[in-house]
């Protein structure tokens, strides 16, 4: 008989039955479970052989007594293990139900900072905006009073350099002349020496012609082609002072023995040697780089003569 089997449900009675009672059930089960009633089903032999052996057990009192300290031994361990999984269900589910609080505490987190990010981002491109706006319209208000304010030639000039395309000084015009009026475009002649990259100076009437181009943002293929640099190599000190602070007014320098009395202001008038074949001129061999150079040289050393 199978260990695991109670025999007091196998008969059919309480766990106080008496020896009567016992005798009784077992007559009931022992005809209803008979192997020679039971023909069609192989395993009523097995049936009934365990009938016969769970109720001579309950005859015998030591066997019964025995047999019942187990079977409570065995239900309170059931229970016990019943008891524990309880406990594991609910911890289990506590644990679900913490793990599903704290995910959903993280994505809230996580939302905030990625709306706190967004907000700091917006913030600092409005102010950034803003920003751009004011100095651009201090820009434009030096604009309208430039032609008051002496400038040096310098700092309004502008470095351009290309890669592919030909462009002289009628195509560079079209093309920034949208930033300002330009004074002069003086454009590095071209030489069998040189290399392939091309330059060229831009001398605005305005510094803030010039300064307009050198901080723009722009789409255009044509002008984001371009590689734009101060002539000077740096940004103007007249830039900051424009669209940093109000811009102090300029002190009129005496006049020399050739300048006529009233012109405060002297411009460098550059040449135009764009059509000049530098292979005819001593130095053929001169570099971009050195043709630059050399004409930045002679801007400085113009503007020390007129500084003096």
């Amino acid at each position: 008989m199978d260990p695991e089997v109670d025999v007091y449900e196998l008969l059919g009675v309480a766990v106080e039955a008496s020896e009567k009672e016992l005798t009784k059930a077992y007559r009931v089960k022992a005809l209803q479970h008979h192997p020679d009633k039971n023909r069609d089903n192989p395993d009523a032999a097995k049936l009934f052989h365990d009938i016969k052996a769970a109720y001579d057990m309950l005859s015998d009192p030591q066997l019964r007594s025995s047999y019942d300290e187990k079977r409570r031994a065995s239900i309170a361990k059931r229970q016990r293990q019943d008891l524990l999984s309880g406990q594991r269900k609910r911890m289990k589910s506590q644990l679900e139900k913490d793990e599903r609080e704290a995910r959903h505490t993280r994505e809230q987190e996580k939302a905030r900072a990625q709306q706190q990010m967004h907000d700091e981002a917006a913030r600092f491109r409005d102010e950034t905006q803003r920003d751009e706006a004011r100095r651009d319209r201090r820009m434009r208000e030096h604009m309208q009073e430039d032609e008051t304010i002496e400038v040096d030639e310098l700092d309004r000039t502008v470095r351009v350099r290309w890669d592919t395309g030909i462009y002289d000084r009628e195509s560079l015009a079209r093309i920034f002349a949208v930033f300002g009026e330009l004074e002069e475009i003086v454009v590095a002649p071209h030489s069998v020496h040189a290399r392939k990259r091309q330059s060229a100076l831009l001398v605005y009437k305005s510094v803030a012609a010039a300064h307009a181009l050198m901080n723009a943002r722009v789409s255009d293929p044509e002008i984001s082609a371009f590689d734009r640099f101060w002539a000077a190599g740096a940004e103007p000190r007249s830039v900051h002072e424009i669209s940093g602070m109000k811009m102090p007014s300029a002190s009129p320098r005496p006049p020399t023995n050739n300048e006529p009395v009233g012109d405060s202001t002297r411009q460098m008038r550059i040449p135009d040697i764009s059509a000049i074949d530098i292979r005819s001129l001593p130095g053929a061999s001169m570099s971009f780089a050195d043709f630059e150079a050399l004409t930045l040289m002679r801007m400085r050393l113009h503007q020390d003569t007129l500084a003096k």
